[in-house]
């Protein structure tokens, strides 16, 4: 007689447990999560390298942005002269009348490529049209406002010593306004209503 070989058991597979509908939304919530992210990212990145690349273009340079660095000088030096200070302007050029220093307000000084910042980050967060605009103009004039003291501390800070000047120039003001930037971003996204983008997400049960 022949010996019939049983087949080996196989192992029984376990049914795979259904998602249960939490968990689905979670998965749906963590998507959106992901592609809020990366909209974000892209949007940011070619909104300011836009707002780069049209700074850097010439006509833009000699007719627009030099004549906002000459308003932002006159009105440093008009604000020196109010506060009982002397202070002279010839376009970007602010120069004490008595012991001839001077500053330029060159295009790094402007605050310009904060503002570009400010103004991505924006535009690339989800708002209504009258949010944005209202971020960007609140934060544009707290970035203007913040330069302007930083014109003016330099230009009395170069008057004083040169070292602290180049200290202030290069490093702390620099600084400084970007994270005005950053502050006036958050505070921003913070005045806006809850943000309602993962609404089709069902609610965990």
């Amino acid at each position: 007689m022949k010996k019939v070989k049983k087949p080996a058991p196989q192992a029984l597979r376990q049914p795979s447990a259904p998602i249960s509908r939490w968990g689905a939304s979670r998965i749906r919530l963590a998507v959106g999560r992901i592609s809020f992210v990366q909209r974000f990212l892209l949007i940011f990145g070619a909104t300011a390298l836009i707002g780069f690349g049209i700074e850097v273009i010439p006509w833009v340079d000699q007719h627009l942005i030099k004549t906002y660095i000459a308003g932002i000088a006159w009105m440093a030096g008009n604000l020196i002269n109010l506060a009982g200070g002397l202070a002279d302007v010839n376009k970007a050029v602010i120069q004490h009348p008595v012991n001839s220093f001077a500053i330029m307000v060159a295009n790094g000084c402007s605050g310009l490529e904060a503002v570009i910042l400010l103004v991505a980050g924006i535009l690339a967060f989800p708002a209504t049209l009258r949010q944005r605009i209202i971020g960007c103009v609140a934060g544009t004039m707290t970035i203007v406002t913040l330069n302007l003291l930083r014109i003016i501390s330099l230009f009395y800070l170069g008057q004083y010593s040169q070292k602290w000047f180049d200290w202030a120039h290069f490093y702390a003001w620099d600084n400084l306004i970007m994270i005005d930037a950053l502050v006036a971003f958050f505070l921003w996204v913070r005045w806006l209503p809850p943000y309602q983008g993962s609404r089709h997400a069902s609610t965990p049960e």
